[in-house]
């Protein structure tokens, strides 16, 4: 897969969970604190369409290719227009050269 800077055309923000406990590990409160703004490809990876009797399930997996980036992490979630999406594999290098991250 061949990249170019061109193509990154689609503003996202990475969101990091962020909870406060107290001295014995309770959780007090949890939010998403904004880590940083990117140009990205977002590529619509999958889609799964179920129509059964009782509801009508619509999921699309969406694969987003960034600029490599040292401070991206699993846990984080992603801001895309009014769509907040969940990782569900952890960034790796697209073509080992530290160049991209999907």
């Amino acid at each position: 897969m061949r990249m170019s800077m061109s193509e990154l055309r689609h503003r996202i923000t990475i969101l990091r969970p962020v909870s406060e406990t107290d001295d014995e590990g309770n959780i007090l409160s949890s939010s998403v604190q904004e880590i940083s703004k990117a140009w990205a490809l977002v590529l619509p990876f999958a889609a799964k369409i179920s129509d059964g009797y009782a509801e009508k399930v619509q999921e699309v997996d969406y694969r987003i290719v960034i600029r490599y980036r040292t401070d991206a992490r699993v846990t984080d979630r992603i801001r895309w227009g009014d769509k907040t999406l969940t990782p569900i594999a952890p960034p790796y290098p697209l073509g080992g050269k530290k160049r991209w991250l999907v």
